[in-house]
Parts: C-alpha cells; structure tokens; sequence
C-alpha cells in the first residue's frame, strides 16, 4: 500500500543482530556501510535501536557513528551525548528476579546503566557471549542489583523452561529475540518507547519513522513506526507485524528495502 517514491522519511532505527550485524561474519557489510552513509548525505537521521547494553555496541559505532542510540531494549537512549530516556525497572520485579536467579538453577546478566554482571556462568551464556562476540561479564552475587538501576536482565532460558522464571517472578515483563534467552524488561518498556523519546527530542513526527527488525522484541517497534521492516529471518509473527518484509542480514535485506522504499 506503500508508495515507492518515499520522501517522507526523516528517521529510521535499526536492530543490530540480526538485522545489521550477520550472525555468521559479526560485521556490518560494506554495503549497508555504504547505503548508511548515502543516507546521512540526504538528511536522514539514523539510530541503533538494540538489546544491547552501551558497553557492547563499540565495534558498530567504530563503523558508523549513528546519530542516536537506544540500547537496553528502548530503555536506554542517547542523542549525541544527552541522554533522552533512561527507563529502570520497577523495584518488585528486580527482587523477584534477583530471588530467582540466587539459586543458579539458571544463568543471567544483569544489565545496569555501567556496571554487566552475572550470576553464573554454563554452557548457554558461553556459547551466547561466543556468538556476539563479547567477553563474559564477572561473576557476582545477584543482590548487588537490589536498590540500583536495573535497565534489563538476560536469563538464559529456552521456552521449555521459561517457567523458572515466569512462574517465580509474577512482576517482570519479558521480551524474546533468541532461542536461547528471554530479555526482562520493564512493564513500561520496550523499543517502541524508545523509539518515541528520541524521535519527540528531536521533534521528528511518528509518521516519518522507519525501523528494520528480525526479533520478537522488535516487533512492537516495527508496528510503532511509519514503516516497519522485517528481515528475511524473521518469525512468522514478526514478518506478520510488518509493513514489508526483506531479505537477511547475509543478502543486505536492509538495502532491498530501503531501494524498494525509494530512500536509495
């Protein structure tokens, strides 16, 4: 229903594994390096939106240097060096979450505004941290986090045993993106939040929004958005919630779209 000719946009968001970021190669192509910086010349502001914490976004920004950053979920977001939203959360559900996590049945990162650690370490968050290419945070005791800024939690949960988590923490919000992990996530968070706090900051109108995703914790950001751009890889769920669905991250999916769209 789209026109092809789209002069409209002003501002698109992009998730990072998955969507900019390949799984197999952990770079961004030259291509989409190229169709970023080609965008930029026409005006066009470009933010990460990712589950990643600040402290694990470096290699993108050494790439480019997006003009905002929502990491956390939504919950975190910087505009150049003004911090735009900062959304922790709520007090019941980090003690919820912190009594569960103390009996190790599984492991978890806590995520705070500087500080990443984890209760303890198994073959799930390994094979995690190998897959994104990050170091494994220290091991701490989870009480640390009661009382601080908590922004999100990974717990390396599968579906089939989620219910350590869910059945024991009545007040925590969760987001999946990976098999392998849910996000915990404030009740009132989520991408799209953040996608609105950085798109009001600058003034820019809800309408003139773009936003690629492969995830289900992308979903609410690509309904949110004027355009919303599933990735070849994404769940059916996910590519239902689109406006249009692309390639994958390892066939420049975001370039076919942004071509499709007229912005290339």
């Amino acid at each position: 229903s789209w026109p092809r000719r789209n002069t409209m946009t002003k501002a698109i968001f992009f998730d990072v594994d998955g969507t900019l970021v390949s799984f197999q190669t952990h770079t961004i192509s030259p291509t989409v390096v190229d169709a970023l910086h080609r965008l930029r010349a026409k005006g066009i502001k470009l933010f990460l939106a990712t589950g990643r914490h600040p402290a694990m976004i470096g290699y993108v920004r050494s790439v480019f240097p997006f003009d905002g950053y929502m990491t956390l979920s939504g919950q975190y977001c910087t505009v150049g060096d003004q911090v735009v939203h900062r959304s922790p959360m709520e007090p019941q559900a980090v003690e919820e979450l912190v009594s569960v996590a103390l009996d190790g049945s599984f492991s978890c990162i806590f995520l705070e505004e500087k500080d990443i650690y984890l209760n303890c370490v198994n073959d799930l968050t390994r094979r995690f941290m190998g897959d994104l290419n990050l170091d494994l945070p220290p091991v701490q005791d989870p009480r640390r986090a009661l009382g601080k800024d908590l922004y999100q939690a990974i717990t390396f949960l599968t579906r089939d045993n989620e219910h350590l988590l869910l059945s024991r923490a009545p007040h925590v919000k969760t987001t999946r993106w990976h098999p392998e992990f849910l996000d915990v996530i404030p009740t009132s968070g989520g991408k799209d939040r953040g996608m609105d706090a950085i798109l009001n900051y600058l003034g820019i109108p809800l309408e003139q929004s773009m936003a690629f995703g492969d995830g289900e914790n992308d979903l609410s950001m690509l309904r949110h958005a004027g355009i919303g751009v599933a990735m070849g890889t994404a769940s059916e769920q996910v590519q239902q919630g689109a406006d249009y669905v692309t390639g994958t991250v390892d066939e420049d999916g975001i370039v076919t779209a942004l071509e499709h769209f007229g912005l290339l």
